[in-house]
Formats: C-alpha cells, structure tokens, sequence
C-alpha cells in the first residue's frame, strides 16, 4: 500500500490488542481517525473516547456511513497494522510484546518495518528505556540504529543512549562502528564530543574503535573539534596520545593540524612513542609556517630531552622555507651542544639551508647560546665553510672569536674555514678580531700569519702584519720567521719596509 493515501489523525493515547486488529483503549476525550484512498474509494473509521474512556465507533465508505460491525471492524483489522506503525501508537506495549514473545530481534524486525524516522526513534526509545539488554542485544540495537536513514535520528539516539552503548569494551567497539557509517560529519561530531568522558582509553582496542571513527570523518574542521575537546574532558593515556597524534597526522589541513597539536597541553613529550608520533605528525603537515609555528610553540611550553631535540632536528630538516628553519632553530633555548646525538643533526639541518643569511644568523646564534666542545666547534666552522658568502662567513668567524676556546683543535677548523673566504677584506677584519683576544697565544698568531700567505691584497696583509708586530709575540722566533716570511711575499715595496720597519722597532 501507499502510504500517503492515508490521513490519519490521534488524540490521546491509545492502546492496541495483542495481533495488531484492534483498538483496546483510548484515554478519556481522546479519538483516532482513520482513512484510505484506494483505487479512488475511500473508507474511514472514527473511534472517540467520551470521558468515561467508553469507545465509540463509525465507520464510512466514501460519504455513506455505514454499520461498524462487521465491515468497518474487519477493514479496520486490515488496515491497523499500517497505522501504527506509520503513527508509533502503542510502541510502548508494541515493543514490550514483541520483545517477550521473539526477542530482541523480533523488535528490530518490526522496526525495520517502519519507514518514518521519528517513529523508529520512538520503538528504540521503548527498547531501550524498558528493557536491561545483554551485550549481544546491545550491540545488535547501535547496529540497527545505523540504517537509519536520518543522521539527526541516529545522532540523537546515540548521544542520549551512550552510557549503554559504551557499557564495556566490547559494546564500545559495537557502538563506535555503527556510529562510523554516519554520513554527517557533523553529527558525528556531536556524538564524539557528547562521549568524550565515558570512554575507556586504558582498553587499546576502544582506542583504535574511536580513532577510526575519527579518521574516517571527510572534515578537518570537524575532526580537528573532536580531538582539541578530548584532552578538556579527561586524563589521557600514552597509547591515546598516541594514537590521537596518528589520526591528526591523516588530516589534509595543515592549519587544523597545526591547530589540534598546538591543543595539547599535557602529553609527555618525553615518552618515546609520543614523541615519535608527534614528529611523524608535524613531518606531514605541507604548510612550513604551521610546522614553524608548532616547533616553536613545543619548545616554548615543553621541557625536551637531548633525544625530542635531536628529533626535532629532524623535522626541522624537512622545512623548505629557510625562514621558518632559522626561525625555529632560533628558538632553541641555551644548552649544552656537545652530545654527537644532537650537534650532528643541529649542524646538518644549517647545512640544508639555502639562505646565507639565515644559516649565518642561525650559527650566530648557536655560538651565542650553546656551550659546545672542541667538537662541537669543528663542525660549526665545517657548516660555516659550506656558505657562499663572504659577509656572513666572516660575521659568523668573528662571532665565534669571543666564545671559542684556543686550542689546535679549534683553531685549526677556524683557520681552514677562514682560508676559504674569497675577500681579502674579510679575512683581514676577522684575524684582526682573533688578535685583538686576550686568548690570543703563540699557536693563534702562527695560524693568522699562515692565512695571511692566502692573501692577495698587500694593504690587507700589510694592516694585519702591523697588528701582529704590537703583539708580545713578535718577540718569539718562529713567530717572527714566520712574518718575515709573510712580508716577502708582498709584492708592494712600501709595504714590505713598513712592516719590516716595525719588526726592527721592536
């Protein structure tokens, strides 16, 4: 039949008999009208309850009444079935009649028979409302209620019944598939954020059931509100965050990924898996200003471990803005830079950088900062040695005069990194910086007039020479073999007699 021939109209609360033919009671000043077009005939019943609760019957087909008994009982048999179940009359004592005579799949099967949401809304409400369900009924019920063709419906039954649903492990994985075949994300949204405090996070397997709801979900944004609400709503667990940073790293926003991760306030970024997690994360984000902005917030708020920072370095190496890498090495706080499990890969990341005045501010920055070791010191001067410009090459040399120690070690990286610069006015300004150091020894003034042997220009090497000459170590005779040395080979006979006149003076 179709259903839209029929009007049917209720007052009151009515009761059906036990095979669905007839009406049992009205409540006082109560009434259902009934009627269906069919091929074009029509037929009515009206059945009223005076305040007694006493029934009162007419029956009509077309505009002729006629005697209820026997032709407007038997079509009213017929056609009450339909009524109820397009009207949810009686579902209370419909529900708990089917349930003790076929169970729990009794009910389903009649529900299933329903078209109107709002009426299985109904039967499920008596189910639910009235009946203590085992597991497998359980179950079997948040299964049913995904065919639901409305995803309001089907939202609004699993917020109110989440308690249920959620009993124990295995209804929760129950219910967070059923609640995954949503097609609103939205909905699904309320749902999640509705539950946040009834989960069981210590049981992995209802962890991986709620994720997956999350992961299957088309909208960041909606995504991204589920998981910045949880860590509000309780405690969460390793695994948890965990699992949390694995579905975030599935998002194609960048922004709403940034965003979710910024959240989290209270995970142990100290526990390896955690830590692991969130770097894979960051890693996919294909925005370097949210992955900037995430690095530095995390090394502002959290305290890292030599092992999170080495990671971090990472991550950091994965950026392609050179502005966003300079940014966040930057941000680092002052440490000690002498662990190979940090110095290779911090030095490594500057190595990636393509900007030279980035990478320049990035060392001196690090020299400024960090309290590094005669190794430490050789592979700065080596990442040094990779930039193409001279100004930032010997800005960085000249940082490192005031802070590097003067022993072979250091000073032999220093010297090969400034034999590598190109301007003759570079080299000059930065060994005049080296002999201007109150670390100033025997060993740093033969390897200042060695670099000089590399220079070009005679005023350059003639202006270091007469810094040297005020030296207390052109007393010494190597020293002073070695400047001789360096005055001949000048090519400027000026600036030969100068040099050497001021070796005489002294």
């Amino acid at each position: 039949d179709n259903f839209s021939d029929y009007d049917i109209q209720v007052k009151g609360k009515i009761k059906v008999n036990n095979d669905d033919t007839g009406i049992i009671s009205i409540s006082p000043g109560g009434s259902l009208k009934v009627s269906k077009k069919t091929f074009g005939n029509k037929r009515a019943v009206l059945i009223e309850s005076n305040s007694k609760g006493e029934l009162s019957y007419e029956y009509y087909e077309g505009r002729t009444k006629v005697d209820y008994i026997p032709e407007g009982e038997k079509w009213l048999a017929d056609v009450l079935l339909d009524v109820v179940r397009i009207t949810g009359i009686d579902a209370d004592g419909r529900v708990n009649r089917i349930y003790s005579k076929d169970g729990i799949d009794g009910v389903l099967e009649e529900i299933s028979m329903i078209t109107s949401n709002s009426v299985s809304v109904i039967y499920f409400e008596a189910l639910l409302d009235d009946h203590k369900l085992n597991d497998s009924e359980n179950m079997a019920v948040s299964s049913a209620i995904s065919k639901l063709s409305s995803n309001t419906a089907r939202g609004d039954l699993y917020t109110t019944y989440s308690s249920l649903f959620l009993y124990n492990a295995n209804t929760s994985i129950s219910f967070f598939t059923s609640l995954s075949k949503l097609s609103s994300n939205s909905e699904k949204a309320r749902v999640l954020t509705h539950i946040s405090k009834k989960i069981d996070f210590e049981n992995k397997d209802v962890i991986e059931a709620y994720f997956a709801v999350i992961d299957r979900m088309s909208s960041n944004t909606e995504r991204g509100r589920v998981l910045r609400n949880l860590e509000n709503e309780q405690e969460l667990t390793n695994n948890t965050y965990v699992r949390l940073l694995q579905s975030v790293g599935k998002f194609t926003s960048s922004t709403e990924m940034g965003s979710t991760i910024r959240s989290l306030d209270n995970m142990d970024i100290s526990n390896p898996m955690i830590s692991e997690a969130y770097f894979n994360a960051i890693d996919k984000m294909s925005s370097n200003s949210e992955r900037g902005s995430t690095l530095r917030q995390l090394i502002k708020t959290q305290k890292l471990s030599i092992s999170n920072y080495a990671r971090m370095l990472g991550s950091i190496k994965k950026l392609t803005s050179n502005t966003e890498m300079g940014s966040v090495l930057r941000t680092f706080p002052e440490m000690e830079m002498t662990d190979s499990t940090i110095v290779e890969p911090y030095f490594l990341a500057v190595k990636g950088m393509t900007s030279n005045s980035e990478a320049g501010s990035v060392l001196r920055d690090a020299i400024s900062k960090y309290k590094m070791n005669n190794y430490s010191w050789t592979i700065l001067f080596s990442t040094t040695a990779r930039m193409t410009s001279n100004t930032e090459m010997g800005q960085v040399l000249s940082s490192a005069t005031t802070k590097m120690p003067f022993n072979s070690t250091v000073l032999d990286a220093f010297f090969l990194t400034l034999n590598k610069l190109s301007s003759n006015t570079e080299m000059g300004s930065v060994m005049g910086k080296v002999i201007k150091s109150n670390k100033f020894d025997k060993y740093a003034c033969l390897g200042v007039l060695n670099s000089c042997l590399k220079m070009s220009s005679n005023s350059e090497i003639a202006s270091v020479l007469k810094k040297v000459a005020e030296t207390e170590w052109i007393k010494d005779e190597e020293v002073k073999s070695k400047y001789i040395q360096v005055a001949k080979s000048m090519s400027s006979d000026s600036y030969y007699r100068e040099v050497i006149d001021l070796l005489i003076d002294n």
